[in-house]
């Protein structure tokens, strides 16, 4: 056999071995060789990526895209990597960006405020959210009595919402049309939505009873749900048409007779102006004469008359903790307001977003900052994007306090309540979540069974399966890592 056609038949062999490995079945990019890492020990990394590479190939290979990466927090090495440069949609794992750079930026201590202040010649009175997406009616209940006590109780008084601090788009860039999304406005309540109570009726077939808060005539709620037999699925949906500015909040589906009550929200039209209405109300309330609403930035030379506030860390929990798309954007509007001193918009807190991971060597083509939350399909991350940006955070005592304090754990709250309980994961397992129709996100932190600090970044993208076998695996990984030792 001459020396050419031998070459060619290594050649050959190698290829077809080559192809019974996960990886080279992918459909995808194909990722880069596995590289053995200094100081690991062979048997335990090894075991660990053949135990992945198999979920992989069983699971969702080669019709569905992954991208996974896995490093070491104190020896600094990858532990697994599978298409760590592969730009995917990150879903609600967006708002790691925007928390790690609001956190950064604006710092912990940053107070977010909402004002009364007070025209007392023009007899006007101003109501200034400036993203407190946390703001209730009890607070504007709060507000109020503050604020009457400086104010004329014989005296009439026109209201405005002064809306100044945020620009005047209510979606993101890329939102889809049909998401019953809550509006962004720097002058929010109750989350921009209506909280709608749903219990059983006295008998199967009867009407079930429904309740909405906060107590509003801005909204009309719609009943057309039903009381199901004993043991039936409840199927109960509440929701605002989209497109639908008359804020009728529909009821629908059934709820079992003899089930616990069931919590539904909706999103309303315009939320700053029920925000204004429950305001009014509570005015009315302390004695106030209040006669018009409207929407107007308070002038230069009013009074402040009530205040009150909360932390940026704070609203940062809140956002991680239950992945809070209007918590989110509203942060990325208060980096916008904080870099321009202009009214906040996503475009400029974009930019401040980008510019903090540009400071963590993040370049400009491994990114896309469409918008603060990841509802939007237009933002791109990779896992290794991801694990560059936890890295960055864990170097930072202060942040990294604040953040992973404020990340959901697994089997104990937020979004990981109710995943991984019972295994090694649970309570050893932080991390932040994200999921869309075809898509399933997770990264954050992670234990060792020696007490080694691992940060991880798993996204599942492109499948037609329902997305709890994404989820699932996501799961079987956090696992994996929380049993990992560098020794046998």
């Amino acid at each position: 056999m001459s020396h050419l056609c031998k070459t060619v038949w290594v050649v050959l062999s190698l290829l077809i071995i080559a192809a019974g490995s996960p990886v080279a079945a992918f459909a995808g990019p194909t990722a880069p060789p596995v590289r053995a890492e200094s100081g690991v020990p062979g048997d335990s990394t090894a075991h660990l990526k053949k135990e992945i590479d198999g979920i992989l190939s069983r699971d969702f290979l080669p019709a569905t895209t992954a991208g996974i990466k896995v490093v070491s927090l104190t020896h600094g090495d990858t532990i697994y990597e599978f298409n760590p440069r592969l730009l995917l949609v990150p879903a609600s794992t967006q708002k790691v960006f925007t928390a790690a750079a609001a956190l950064s930026v604006l710092g912990p201590e940053r107070e977010v405020a909402t004002t009364v202040v007070l025209d007392a010649a023009a007899a006007r009175i101003y109501l200034k959210g400036c993203g407190d997406s946390l703001l209730s009616a009890a607070d504007l209940t709060a507000l109020a009595s503050a604020a009457a006590q400086k104010m004329g109780k014989g005296k009439e008084y026109a209201l405005a919402a002064d809306l100044s601090c945020f620009d005047d788009l209510y979606r993101g860039m890329g939102w889809m049309w049909d998401d019953d999304e809550m509006m962004i406005s720097p002058l929010s309540v109750n989350h921009n939505a209506v909280s709608v109570l749903v219990q059983p009726g006295p008998k199967a077939g009867a009407p079930a009873v429904v309740s909405a808060e906060p107590r509003t005539p801005y909204y009309t709620l719609e009943n057309l749900a039903r009381t199901g037999s004993a043991g039936d699925t409840n199927s109960i949906q509440a929701s605002r048409r989209p497109g639908e500015r008359e804020n009728v909040v529909t009821v629908t589906g059934a709820i079992a007779s003899g089930s616990s009550p069931v919590v539904r929200q909706a999103s309303v039209w315009r939320p700053e102006l029920m925000a204004l209405a429950l305001f009014r109300d509570a005015l009315r309330a302390q004695g106030i004469k209040v006669t018009t609403m409207t929407t107007a930035p308070a002038p230069v030379g009013a009074t402040e008359v009530a205040r009150t506030s909360r932390r940026l860390e704070e609203l940062v929990r809140f956002a991680l903790k239950t992945s809070d798309n209007v918590t989110a954007e509203s942060l990325l509007k208060l980096l916008g307001l904080h870099a321009t001193g202009k009214p906040g918009s996503a475009e400029a807190g974009s930019v401040v977003v980008r510019g903090y991971l540009a400071k963590q060597g993040i370049a400009k083509g491994n990114v896309v900052v469409a918008d603060g939350s990841g509802l939007s399909r237009y933002n791109l991350s990779s896992a290794e994007t991801m694990i560059q940006t936890l890295r960055a955070i864990y170097r930072d005592p202060l942040l990294y306090r604040v953040f992973q304090e404020s990340l959901p754990v697994a089997g104990k709250d937020g979004t990981l309540k109710n995943r991984m309980k019972g295994s090694c994961a649970e309570g050893k397992v932080r991390g932040k979540t994200g999921n869309m129709k075809g898509l399933s996100s997770l990264a954050g932190y992670a234990t060792s069974a020696d007490g080694e600090p691992l940060a991880f970044s798993i996204m599942i993208q492109n499948y037609a399966v329902f997305g709890g076998q994404a989820r699932e695996f996501q799961d079987r990984i956090a696992k994996l890592l929380c049993g990992f030792r560098r020794t046998k």
